[in-house]
């Protein structure tokens, strides 16, 4: 009895696959090639939005920086000047420091809203969403599409 457990694992190993298994194995591995060659431009894809985010990023930074520049330098000499006229003539018209005071401190602060949110706007512009939505994909080998729409955020 012993023997014939012995010898029937070295028949089935030498005994030839049978057309239909073999058949299927090719299957098997052509569908795992197609599958690594997926993958593969999977990832290439990838690196090309990373490439992509980093340079729209670098261009929002860029725009940031302009936009802190124009504000401190372009606010300090223009509104400056703006302000002082402004001022002269709501005093002019209505001869009241604290009304002209209280007008100017409003612009004042409408104007800083404005600038604060471009500026904002201008800095969610930056980031990798889409590749990091792209990688999770990859390492979960799930088909969702890779999501982060930067078009329509809103501005606040």
């Amino acid at each position: 009895m012993v023997e014939s457990r012995d010898t029937e694992p070295q028949q089935a190993a030498t005994e030839p696959l049978p057309d239909k298994v073999m058949a299927q194995l090719t299957e098997i591995v052509a569908l795992l090639s197609l599958t690594g060659e997926q993958y593969k431009q999977q990832t290439q894809i990838t690196r090309q939005t990373a490439s992509t985010e980093m340079a729209l990023s670098r261009r929002s930074l860029m725009l940031a920086a302009g936009l802190l520049v124009a504000l401190g330098a372009g606010v300090v000499m223009l509104w400056g000047s703006v302000l002082v006229f402004a001022g002269y003539l709501l005093y002019q018209a209505t001869a009241s420091v604290p009304l002209t005071a209280a007008s100017l401190f409003i612009l004042q602060v409408a104007v800083l809203y404005w600038c604060l949110r471009n500026m904002r706007y201008s800095l969610k512009q930056v980031g990798f969403s889409n590749t990091m939505a792209q990688i999770k994909s990859i390492l979960r080998f799930t088909a969702e599409p890779a999501g982060g729409n930067n078009v329509n955020r809103p501005v606040d």
